[in-house]
């Protein structure tokens, strides 16, 4: 299954464990998709920035239909 990460860039659980995020980049999925860090945006990512968070996610389906 295709997989994604997507966060706000001020979301501290980003950032609160070094090296977690690249750890789940390389072994979360074999069809990992990357990470999109949303600018200006924290945890309510979808909430805070709706707009760029629906790009994101039709980039994404795009990518993979």
């Amino acid at each position: 299954m295709p997989m994604a990460f997507v966060a706000g860039d001020k979301d501290w659980g980003v950032w609160q464990s070094p090296g977690a995020l690249e750890q789940m980049e390389r072994a979360a999925s074999d069809k990992f998709m990357g990470t999109t860090l949303i600018n200006g945006a924290g945890h309510w990512v979808q909430q805070e920035q709706p707009m760029a968070t629906a790009e994101c996610m039709l980039r994404l389906i795009n990518t993979v239909s």
